[in-house]
C-alpha cells in the first residue's frame, strides 16, 4: 500500500471516530443545555421578524358563514376537515366566536421549539366558510404537553400566536362536542366505510360540500 493511500485511509478513520464520539456526547448532555440555547435563539427571532403586529386581535368578519369545519389529531384522519352546513351549529360556532378578543402570546416560539422535541399531542381546529369556500374565522385548540403549558384556544397569525383571552371552556367543549360528532359520522367503523354507509350524516366530507362560486 502506498504511504499516501496509508495515510489518507489513517485520516479518515480519525475523523469517523471523532464523529462518533461527537454523537456519544450530544446524546448524553442534558435536555436544558440545548433547550436554553434554542429559548435564547427563537425569542428574539419572533420579536425581530414580527414586530409590526399588534398585541391583541378581535374575530371579526363581514361576510355570513355557510359552513362549519373541524379538523383534529389524532381522532379525525391527519390533515383531513370535516363540514356541516348545520344551520344551528354554525350559528353556536359564530357566537362563541366573533367579538372575542386573542391577546399576543410571546412565548409561542419557547413553546414551538418544546413541541418539536416531542411525539403525539392533541389539537384541534375550527373554522367558519363563506358560501365560496373563503375562510371567514379560523381558531385552534393545543392543550399542550406538561402542566397545561400550551395556548389552549388561540390564533396563527405567521410564527404569531394569539391566546383569547377570559373562559375558554365553552369553546373548548364545543370544539370536542364537534370533533365527536365528526368523528362516529365519518371515521367508524373507518371512513370508506362511513362514506358508503348511505346513512344520514350531519359532518361531510371535504369532497361532499358545494361551494358557490363568487361572482
Amino acid at each position: 500500500m502506498k504511504r499516501s493511500t496509508y495515510i489518507g485511509l489513517l485520516v479518515l478513520a480519525f475523523a469517523i471516530a471523532a464523529v462518533g464520539v461527537g454523537i456519544i456526547y450530544l446524546a448524553f448532555l442534558p435536555a436544558s443545555a440545548t433547550q436554553a440555547a434554542v429559548e435564547t435563539i427563537s425569542y428574539p427571532i419572533e420579536i425581530l421578524t414580527d414586530i409590526v403586529k399588534p398585541d391583541s386581535i378581535t374575530v371579526d368578519f363581514d361576510g355570513t358563514p355557510a359552513a362549519l369545519g373541524v379538523s383534529n389529531y389524532p381522532r379525525i384522519e391527519l390533515g383531513a376537515t370535516r363540514y356541516t352546513q348545520d344551520e344551528q351549529l354554525i350559528g353556536k360556532a359564530t357566537s362563541l366566536l366573533k367579538g372575542k378578543t386573542f391577546k399576543r402570546w410571546y412565548g409561542a416560539a419557547i413553546y414551538r421549539a418544546k413541541k418539536d422535541q416531542m411525539n403525539g399531542g392533541y389539537y384541534s381546529t375550527l373554522e367558519l366558510d363563506a358560501a365560496n369556500g373563503s375562510r371567514l374565522c379560523n381558531v385552534s385548540y393545543d392543550p399542550g404537553y406538561v402542566d397545561n403549558e400550551g395556548p389552549g384556544v388561540y390564533i396563527s397569525d405567521g410564527n404569531v400566536i394569539y391566546v383569547m383571552e377570559g373562559d375558554q371552556t365553552a369553546v373548548v367543549d364545543f370544539m370536542d362536542r364537534c370533533t365527536e360528532d365528526a368523528y362516529e359520522q365519518t371515521c367508524e367503523p373507518d371512513p370508506q366505510t362511513a362514506r358508503d354507509s348511505g346513512s344520514a350524516r350531519t359532518w361531510l366530507f371535504d369532497d361532499e360540500i358545494t361551494w358557490t362560486p363568487s361572482k
